[in-house]
């Protein structure tokens, strides 16, 4: 269980002792920065770079969720993340590389970052059997592509990619109205924390901040 969405400094250090490990929300600007925010239109003016020296003192892992990753900024954005690495000293094997591009993914797969394919299909239950099918068999060309290593996706989709995927690709999710309690409450989530083949797990933590 990762705490969801930590655009702050002050979420980060107010929920560190119960989640070591969490997801932020970024949109890669044309400087060059990972800015922390959800929307492209928005920016509080902090960056990536303004969690590293908690990742590294932490040992957290950290999911990115880049809103903008594109083919046209994806190698920037690479040697960039490469570069704050490098200055303070933190693997790639801390971080979650995730985009809806899947070529841009690819360029990151390729040079050794764990990264997933943001699956943004409406809620099942808006779908027809014929419309699910369609869209496992898209979630089954990306695994099949090879140019991401795990499916994120929102919690309502876990059951359908569960039964029909098959195929063996990492998954991740989120249950972002959802506390940990509520996850060890229920039998889905219950059924969610003993399988081995969802690694994360994003949760809701209420607290004093909540960007």
């Amino acid at each position: 269980l990762w705490l969801h969405r930590t655009n702050s400094l002050e979420k980060l250090r107010e929920k560190e002792a119960r989640f070591p490990d969490f997801e932020v929300d970024l949109v890669f600007r044309e400087n060059g920065v990972f800015d922390v925010t959800h929307d492209a239109d928005a920016t509080f003016r902090l960056s990536l770079g303004s969690y590293m020296p908690h990742i590294r003192r932490r040992g957290s892992r950290v999911w990115l969720d880049v809103k903008n990753l594109s083919e046209h900024n994806a190698c920037h954005a690479l040697r960039t993340l490469d570069s704050l690495l490098e200055k303070h000293h933190v693997g790639k094997s801390r971080f979650i590389v995730e985009s809806r591009n899947l070529h841009a993914l690819g360029i990151f797969t390729a040079q050794g970052y764990y990264t997933s394919y943001y699956v943004d299909f409406p809620p099942p239950l808006w779908l027809d059997t014929e419309e699910i099918d369609t869209c496992i068999a898209r979630l089954q060309r990306v695994a099949d592509s090879g140019k991401a290593r795990a499916l994120s996706f929102p919690g309502w989709w876990y059951r359908p990619i569960r039964q029909k995927l098959n195929r063996k690709i990492d998954l991740l999710t989120w249950k972002h109205r959802t506390t940990p309690f509520g996850i060890y409450a229920t039998p889905e989530g219950l059924t969610m924390l003993f399988d081995s083949q969802l690694k994360v797990i994003l949760v809701k933590s209420k607290g004093k901040y909540h960007r």
